[in-house]
């Protein structure tokens, strides 16, 4: 078989230059061998830092990925076969689906089959009930695989270990997340409000240089995994999480801040007017909503109201579209400049 073989230093820059050019062999493996890497190649082509010969052993084959539909068939009718759940979220090495009603006999069976597909995958569950009640919570139910709903969830360069019924997370975030922490400029002082586990104040701790990043949480279970979270990490130095209702902890305090995230959608603007008074000026505000594309004109409205009521001058840097919540139902980020 044909390969491009090279260095263990210059191993990137000659995978990049291959997938640039479409000439990996899709059904093998790269083979390291003797201080240098084989890379499985469909044609012959000069490669810079490489060199390309024609192999003597045989590469390993790719393992190919089994469909769902593969994995179901014959225990699930046509009809049943066009209900399987689309739409799932990994935390972790839990997977969480949303099962239709119309599959709640069939759900073992397909939670089964999601097992056998997905290696990385050790527990399935399903949601029972929406997010709800002060702290945000859901149910979930088992359905296979290891019988646990904590785990640890690895994102952006960060150790998240939760329970997804006791501390309110979302996986889909993440890049949001992050986008937040490349925000932050050196130096900032940060305060999430609201910051269960701790998934952002980790996130901006290792993907920015901002000197302390501050957390308050109301909920004493996700604040338990938020302090474990910190040490974990590692972050004991540069990241403070305080137990209580911001509206309690906030006022007191004579700090204020370069940034302050609200990522609490619903209900957070009622905590605009707060944020306000303890951002810096010149300092920025990211507050969350879950909003349709019909309602981001009262919603930037209603949030420049908010300033005028607190006697502050904000200007809306932007609207971020930063997941779907449900059909026409996004969840947007406003960043506010407060001037």
């Amino acid at each position: 078989m044909l390969a491009a073989y090279t260095e263990l230093k210059h191993a990137q820059k000659v995978k990049q230059f291959l997938l640039q050019h479409d000439l990996f062999h899709s059904d093998h493996l790269p083979v390291k061998e003797l201080g240098f890497i084989y890379f499985p190649i469909v044609k012959k082509i000069k490669v810079p830092k490489a060199k390309v010969v024609n192999t003597k052993f045989k590469f390993p084959e790719k393992e190919k990925l089994v469909t769902i539909e593969e994995l179901l068939k014959g225990k699930l009718t046509t009809k049943e076969m066009k209900l399987i759940p689309r739409s799932l979220e990994v935390v972790g090495d839990i997977m969480v689906l949303e099962v239709p009603d119309e599959l709640k006999k069939k759900e073992k069976i397909i939670a089964q089959a999601y097992l056998k597909q997905n290696k990385n995958v050790k527990t399935i569950v399903k949601k029972d009930q929406m997010h709800s009640g002060e702290f945000r919570l859901r149910k979930v139910k088992f359905l296979a695989g290891k019988k646990t709903k904590e785990t640890i969830h690895f994102e952006n360069g960060v150790k998240v270990k939760l329970d997804l019924e006791k501390t309110y997370f979302s996986s889909r975030s993440g890049n949001e997340r992050l986008r937040i922490a490349r925000l932050v400029k050196p130096r900032e002082d940060v305060l999430v409000m609201f910051s269960g586990a701790a998934p952002f104040p980790l996130v901006i701790a290792k993907n920015s240089e901002a000197k302390t990043i501050y957390g308050i949480e109301i909920n004493p279970l996700a604040h338990r995994y938020a302090l474990d979270n910190v040490s974990l990490n590692r972050f004991e130095k540069k990241i403070i999480i305080h137990l209580g209702d911001v509206r309690d902890v906030l006022p007191p305090t004579r700090k204020k801040f370069d940034r302050i995230a609200m990522p609490l959608p619903k209900t957070g603007e009622q905590f605009l007017g707060l944020a306000l008074k303890k951002v810096k000026k010149n300092g920025f505000i990211h507050l969350y909503d879950f909003l349709s594309e019909e309602e981001f004109t009262a919603a930037a409205k209603k949030i420049k109201d908010i300033c005028k009521q607190n006697k502050k001058k904000c200007r809306i840097l932007r609207k971020v579209k930063c997941g779907q919540f449900s059909p026409g139902v996004f969840r947007v980020c406003f960043d506010l400049k407060v001037l």
